[in-house]
């Protein structure tokens, strides 16, 4: 069988990461604990993860898809302007909070998945935007890093998804036909298929706005359920927007070669992605 060089995003598709957005536990709870007792408004942690976000977006919305994933930076700039006298290496804190149970976790079949991909003789990396600082611990953490050629992020890149570039870059690892496999539509599916890559869909059942897959597109095979997932696409794209509302597009640019709804469902579209490849060259 030819062989693809196939690429994971991180969070959501093979794990959940310790930054724990808008909870009180994780990465930016402790941020938030950290600033409140510097700002004067009520519900300061809430205030201070506001602050955050919004900086976040700001960057995104000026198209600086980079910088709008640096925590670090992100996070200073706010405890600068908030009058926070020390520095908070967000850097450290993954690290720390890596080691705590149940702060991360690899969704069911992510190892066998690579596994088996692996054995078949698909190259994998990751093509995330997570920075290498944030990303590497966790993997090493949950013992998925050694499964992958690289991990491309955006920091390395000079890019970050959906732009075609950090794909590019990815493409240095292996030959095509080039796969990727995500979780958020105008990130993962859009940057993939603009830079001429095939698109696999997934959204896993812990991951944040999960809905479930209509039974009747269930019973179909992965690639034949994008045909069929019109309103369900829609859906989706309206809670991935609400999550993700950077940089503007539209459902068009974000319909997958194939949708599946776990893990184990990857080595088989795979499989069958790149024969269809194959005798269409």
């Amino acid at each position: 069988m030819p062989l693809a060089l196939v690429s994971f995003d991180l969070d959501g598709v093979l794990q959940r990461n310790p930054f724990h957005l808008g909870q009180p536990h994780g990465v930016f709870g402790h941020i938030c604990r950290t600033l409140a007792g510097h700002i004067a408004e009520p519900d300061p942690e809430m205030a201070v993860l506001r602050r955050v976000i919004a900086l976040h977006r700001a960057r995104a919305a000026a198209g600086d898809l980079v910088g709008c994933h640096d925590w670090d930076d992100i996070v200073n700039t706010v405890a600068r302007e908030v009058g926070f006298p020390g520095r908070i290496d967000v850097a450290a804190l993954v690290e720390e909070y890596c080691q705590i149970e149940g702060m991360i976790w690899a969704y069911p079949g992510a190892a066998a998945c690579m596994d088996r991909l692996r054995a078949e003789g698909h190259t994998l990396v990751s093509v995330t935007n997570g920075f290498r600082c944030y990303q590497e611990p966790v993997q090493r953490a949950l013992g998925l890093l050694p499964r992958f050629a690289a991990l491309v992020t955006p920091d390395a890149a000079g890019a970050g998804k959906p732009q075609p570039a950090i794909y590019r870059a990815a493409e240095a690892y292996g030959s095509p036909p080039f796969i990727h496999v995500g979780d958020v539509l105008p990130h993962d599916i859009a940057g993939a298929k603009a830079a001429g890559w095939l698109a696999i869909y997934i959204v896993q059942p812990l991951a944040p706005g999960y809905t479930e897959m209509p039974p009747e597109l269930a019973a179909l095979p992965p690639w034949e359920r994008p045909a069929a997932a019109g309103a369900w696409l829609e859906e989706r794209f309206a809670i991935d927007r609400r999550w993700h509302d950077y940089p503007p597009c539209d459902l068009a640019d974000c319909i997958p070669d194939a949708i599946v709804h776990h893990l184990d469902e990857v080595p088989d579209t795979v499989a069958h992605l790149v024969q269809a490849a194959a005798h269409h060259r």
